[in-house]
Parts: C-alpha cells; structure tokens; sequence
C-alpha cells in the first residue's frame, strides 16, 4: 500500500516545514473528513479558500498586497475574498479593461524549492481548459518576488457554504441541474489533458445564475505525466480507494479517480450526507476502500432503484468497474432521473374484466420495469397498496360494495399514499362525479372508452406533477 508509505517517510518535508510523518500523525488523529490531505509541495485555495485551522498556524500578511496595491501595473486591490494555509485571494479592479477579477497569490516563506513550479502547473492547468464550468484564468505574473496568478471574479459561494445558506430544500431538479453542470466542467477539465485530484464541495463555486464552476487546480497534474507516484494527494471524503491505497497497477492518478469524488459529490447532494463518515482519515480512507455504498434511494426516497445503480457502478472500489467518464455517470444520472419519473408500481381496481386485461397489457408495455398489480374491486386494491406501496393507482368508479370514490378517500386516509397519483376510469359521470373526487384526492378523471395511450400519458403527468410539488427554492 504504497499511498500510505507515502505518509510515513521521515525524511520528506513539505514546504510548511510540516515532516510527513507529523502529516500521518494527522491523518490518524481528530478528523475534519472535508478537509485535505497531500504530500505535494502546496496546493491551492482556488477562489473561495477556507479559514486555516489551528493546525495551519497563524497565516502571515507580510509581503502580502494590501488594500489599494496595485500588482503588475494593472489590478488594484479592492479587498481580500479569503484566506488558507497557504496563501490568499484578493479582490482587484482591472484598471485597464474595468473588470473585477480575484488574484491568488502565496505566502513568502513557502516558496521553497519546488514550490514555485508547483504553483505554475496549477496556473497551466487552469489555462488548459475555457468551459463556461470551470473558472477561467487570465495571466500570471511576479509580485515583488511572490508569483500570482489572476482569475475571472465569481461572485458567490463554494457549494458547501451556499447549501449552508439556504433556507428551503432544493429540488431535486434543481440538485440535478448543480451535478449536470460540475459533470460538464469536469468532462472539459479531462478533455483537456488534466486531471482535478481534489473534486468537492468547497472546490465547487455556485454564481448569482446558480451556475456551477470547478476551481482549485492546486494539485491537478496531466494526465499524459505517466509518472509513477506514492503521494497521496485528496481529501479523505472523497477521495477514490486506489489513490488512498495505491498498488502496482494503479500508481498514477486518472480520470476514474475524478469520477469516484464527484460521484462523492453526488452522493452527498442528492442524500444530504457523507457517503462515509470516521474518527481518523485512515479509517475513512478504509471505509471508502471496503464498506458497501448504502443505496440512495434507501436514505432519500424520491430516488428510485435507478440511482442506486447509477452510484454502484460510479463507486466501485476498482477503477476498471468504474463508471468509465464523467459523461457517462451525467448521462447515467439523466437517464435515472427519467425512470424515477416512472412508476415502479402501479395498481389498478377494475370490474371488468375484459377492459382489466386490456389495460393491464398496455401497462406492462408501456412500464416495462413496473410492477403491474390488477384487481377487480376495491377491497383488494385497499390490500395490495397495504402489503405494498405503489407509485400511481388506477381506480374504476363504479364497482360494487367499495366504489373509486371511497375508495379513492381510504386511500388519502393512510399516510403512505397520501401523495401517490390517482387516475379514476368511469364509463358514466359529469362534473358532479369530478368535484366530487376531486375534494377526495383524486387527480385525474377519464370517461371510458379510453384511449389507453391517453391513460399512460396522463399518468405520467401526474406522477411529474407530484414530484416537481417537492419544495424548491
């Protein structure tokens, strides 16, 4: 397990002074499982740099810009956006083409040997890559010695503080729109050649539009390196197994490393969870590498089976089983949200038999992954939704001893089923019969003869209806 030797080398320093034996001591010791690990020389705070912790020391200002400097004949320092162990961001005006833009530079005393190259690949990585996702770089240059480079001004947050922010659940529309949009910066960022190393909440801006854009190349490398490393570079919430715990055949990074992080991402979004949680970052690097991924739709019902797939598969311990890009896990989260509109069951109570059998064929065809239950009366509708609960329920509204509307009223009295769908199919009724149903909960009202694939579409309206009435904000 080469990647963790790498931890435990007496003889190797970082630029802080920091032996990477104190930096295995860490990973064993209290754990903010958000916060990252790595042996490189650096690493960067991107546009929205956390606080250092008590850990980091205090952060000097000496040497520093300060409010009203103005760096390389052009940007004017307006005021600081933030700050890290490393360095800090400031706020500038482009006094040449009147723009804001954030300016990232690092702390005098780290600019040891390897340092200074280390923060240009970042500097190149960024500039590798022009995708609306991504945050864009416009120069680089020399500070009074200090090395900085200048980005475009996202005015926002890092995803983790901007979800903090709000007041009301998202949708999960609207969560999907966020993991649609890193999916695509990613995808550009490995179009590019490079690969991120270090995908997470706080390397995620949000803008005023609710765009996505990925930040922080600070320990991105190329993919066409080919260089054989024992560095463990991450953050132990996210980071993918074989870069925790590196082997023979996995002894560089890849884009499936980035696939498995922002399949963490995902993961914690669309659940509102830690994929895994520990004491210590070797105990979660562990997990990550042996524990089964709980399914997401166990802990967040409005996922269906179709996204415990999805994260199967984009979560796997082996890199080869891994979902095999970051456009496929986005296509793949797509097309999960497409069958969770779908019904998984589907209850129909109908007399006659005949138009039972027919409705229950075109069901079965048009919902082939559906469990399809049908029965003659209302008695045995109200049993089936009772051994087991169903997405939509199609009810006749004329059966003997428990008709569509009581039936339609004890199926809203019961919790479970207060927000399932129910389609009512009557060969005689008028506006009397609709008002009526209505103010018991039913949702739609069909006169037979029916067009079955008018019934198939109405349903799955109705089951669109009910999951865009989640709260959003």
């Amino acid at each position: 397990m080469s990647g963790v030797k790498a931890l435990d080398r007496k003889d190797d320093t970082t630029p802080d002074g920091v032996s990477a034996r104190v930096r295995r001591e860490r990973v064993g010791g209290p754990l903010n499982p958000r916060r990252p690990i790595e042996t490189l020389p650096g690493g960067g705070a991107g546009c929205a740099p956390t606080q250092p912790s008590a850990e980091d020391g205090p952060v000097s200002s000496q040497g520093l810009p300060q409010v009203g400097d103005v760096i390389g004949d052009t940007y004017r320092v307006t005021h600081e956006l933030g700050r890290g162990g490393m360095g800090v961001v400031l706020c500038a005006i482009d006094e040449r083409l009147q723009r804001s833009v954030a300016i990232k530079l690092i702390r005098q005393e780290l600019l040891k040997p390897g340092f200074r190259e280390r923060f240009m690949q970042e500097a190149r990585a960024m500039a590798r890559v022009n995708h609306p996702n991504v945050l864009c770089i416009h120069a680089f240059g020399e500070h009074e010695g200090l090395p900085y480079f200048v980005m475009e001004h996202v005015a926002g947050h890092s995803l983790d503080v901007w979800l903090s922010k709000l007041e009301q659940p998202l949708a999960l529309e609207t969560k999907l729109s966020l993991l649609y949009d890193v999916c695509n910066g990613v995808s550009a960022i490995h179009g590019a050649g490079t690969i991120h190393r270090d995908i997470k909440p706080s390397n995620i801006l949000i803008d005023e539009n609710r765009r996505a854009r990925i930040t922080d190349f600070g320990v991105a490398t190329s993919e066409s390196a080919g260089q054989k490393s024992d560095e463990v570079v991450g953050t132990p919430a996210y980071m993918a197994p074989e870069i925790a715990f590196a082997s023979e055949d996995h002894t560089q990074p890849t884009p499936a490393s980035d696939v498995y992080s922002l399949a963490c991402v995902a993961y914690e979004l669309l659940v509102g969870r830690l994929l895994f949680d520990a004491d210590s970052a070797i105990a979660l690097m562990l997990k990550h590498a042996t524990n089964e991924v709980v399914p997401p739709s166990t802990l967040a019902p409005e996922l269906g089976p179709a996204f415990d797939r999805v994260f199967a598969q984009a979560l796997a311990k082996q890199p080869t089983d891994r979902t095999p890009s970051v456009e496929a896990f986005r296509r793949a989260l797509m097309e999960a949200h497409q069958r969770g509109q779908e019904p998984v069951r589907i209850v129909v109570a109908e007399d006659d038999d005949d138009f039972r059998e027919v409705l229950e064929v075109k069901l079965r065809i048009e919902f082939p992954d559906a469990d399809v239950e049908c029965v003659a009366d209302g008695a045995a509708a109200l049993a089936a939704l009772e051994r087991k609960p169903a997405s939509v329920a199609i009810f006749d509204l004329c059966m003997p001893n428990l008709d569509g509307l009581a039936l339609t009223a004890a199926v809203r009295a019961r919790p479970a089923s207060r927000s399932m769908p129910i389609l009512v199919l009557t060969a005689s009724g008028g506006a009397s019969d609709w008002e009526r149903l209505s103010s018991a909960g039913a949702d739609r009202f069909l006169c037979k003869p029916a067009n079955l694939d008018d019934v198939t579409l109405i349903l799955r309206h109705a089951i669109r209806e009910r999951t865009q009435g989640q709260p959003a904000s």
